[in-house]
């Protein structure tokens, strides 16, 4: 982990978060990058299975908690491309970990990855003040073959929510791998 890749304690009078991605289109090959938030129990699994994975397919969680408000293909505009809403006190007790996740749609079959994408980032906010949390570059000419990255966590412990940063490569290569490793046995 680099410096400012610390966990950090989310201020208690933070209740609700914004997440985004952004990325700059390309002229040579479309790449469609999408987020993606993991609803976990503190065992590591999704909560109650495939309605805990947010993402394009299923942009809002069953407790209104967690919503995926739009779905950008191309990256083209200024700003956040995508953008997740989070409300914390309307999440379910159970869920005590948001796991944070970008990828890149088709990117295996496309031969598309994280060494071709152009000033992407993914970053979160106090929805309310719109202050800065965290932020990260997801643009890394060493992330050959990476078509999924674990970017971040909530995690809820100590009595408080905490972000965690990651940006580690995922060695799944969709989002429907990524779902069955998180799945209740």
């Amino acid at each position: 982990m680099t410096p400012d890749s610390v966990p950090q304690a989310l201020p208690r009078h933070i209740s609700q978060l914004r997440c985004g991605l952004g990325w700059d289109a390309q002229m040579e090959s479309v790449l469609d990058l999408d987020m993606a938030v993991l609803a976990l129990e503190a065992n590591g699994q999704l909560a109650t299975g495939k309605a805990d994975m947010i993402y394009a397919g299923h942009p809002r969680h069953p407790s209104g908690a967690i919503k995926l408000l739009n779905d950008n293909l191309t990256g083209e505009g200024d700003g956040d491309d995508e953008e997740l809403f989070i409300s914390l006190p309307k999440l379910p007790a159970n869920i005590t970990q948001l796991l944070f996740v970008v990828s890149i749609d088709g990117g295996e079959e496309q031969q598309q990855d994280f060494s071709q994408t152009e000033n992407a980032f993914w970053r979160i906010l106090d929805h309310a003040s719109q202050d800065l949390l965290w932020q990260c570059s997801l643009s890394n000419p060493v992330w050959h073959s990476v078509t999924i990255l674990f970017v971040a966590a909530l995690e809820y412990r100590e009595a408080q929510w905490w972000i965690v940063p990651y940006l580690n490569p995922s060695p799944q290569k969709n989002l429907n791998a990524l779902l069955h490793q998180y799945l209740p046995v």
